[in-house]
């Protein structure tokens, strides 16, 4: 047996690794970028997909999982080996959610799919706060006025059907305010009120954020505004390590004219 067999085998599979390329993929789709949108805007999808084999758009399917439901794109044919999928959806809730879209070449049996990740945001919305400085041991309630002027058709944002629903919903975390009323001075402001002590924000917080829904052309979305605020520690400001300051101050005074008084009459005695 001749010892340079095994040495021409080995030439010889190099010979044909060079000679003959890698496969590549038959069918590939790029559906782009994660988005960032807000509640109640439309998100377009506008993927590419190639084939190595000649495309037909009679042999074609398409699909989008939008993470609320699926539906079957438009495919447009660029030319033998390239296409455009597009299609548009509107979230009506905040969140994350994870798109699929899939493109499948049914005369070869080929699929391929493309993941991408849109985020909802809730809609803007101006809010002020009245008073600043909130110290939730005291009494009384905190105004937040919400501005809906954009809402109700006095600018240019196309939500002019807008209503709403239940204005006692919009909250600041888990607290509801006590008492609603609505002004159109402006073109419109929700007038909320809030009792301090079912405010449940941080010492230091320099921001409230008011969360409530509006019904608009697409339906009811969510919206959110924050206003500024000063949260101090509850027990600092006016009061003392044992008790209110002014008492404390007061205790003092009061000491002091008897401490005078006594002196005066001891004085006099003397005299």
């Amino acid at each position: 047996m001749r010892h340079d067999t095994p040495i021409r085998i080995v030439i010889l599979l190099l010979a044909l690794a060079v000679a003959v390329p890698a496969v590549q993929a038959a069918l590939t789709i790029d559906a782009g970028g994660d988005r960032t949108v807000l509640a109640g805007e439309p998100v377009t999808i506008l993927a590419v997909c190639n084939d190595t084999d000649a495309l037909d758009i009679e042999n074609m399917s398409a699909s989008i999982d939008w993470g609320t439901r699926t539906t079957e794109p438009e495919i447009v044919l660029d030319d033998d080996r390239n296409a455009t999928i597009l299609d548009t959806w509107t979230y009506l809730a905040a969140g994350t959610y994870s798109v699929t879209v899939e493109v499948a070449n049914n005369a070869t049996g080929t699929v391929a799919r493309d993941t991408l990740n849109v985020t909802v945001s809730p809609k803007p919305v101006e809010v002020k706060v009245a008073p600043q400085t909130l110290n939730q041991k005291s009494n009384g309630a905190m105004t937040i006025f919400v501005s809906l002027a954009e809402w109700f058709g006095f600018s240019d944002a196309g939500n002019r059907h807008a209503t709403l629903p239940d204005p006692s919903a919009f909250t600041i975390g888990n607290a509801t305010p006590e008492r609603v009323n609505f002004c159109m001075k402006d073109g419109g402001t929700l007038i909320l009120k809030y009792n301090r002590q079912d405010l449940d924000l941080a010492a230091g917080d320099n921001t409230l954020t008011v969360t409530g829904s509006l019904t608009g052309e697409n339906g009811t979305i969510p919206v959110a505004g924050s206003g500024t605020v000063s949260v101090i520690n509850p027990g600092n400001g006016n009061k003392g390590e044992n008790g209110d300051g002014k008492e404390k101050v007061k205790s003092q005074h009061k000491s002091g004219e008897a401490e005078q008084q006594s002196g005066g009459k001891a004085k006099g005695k003397t005299q």
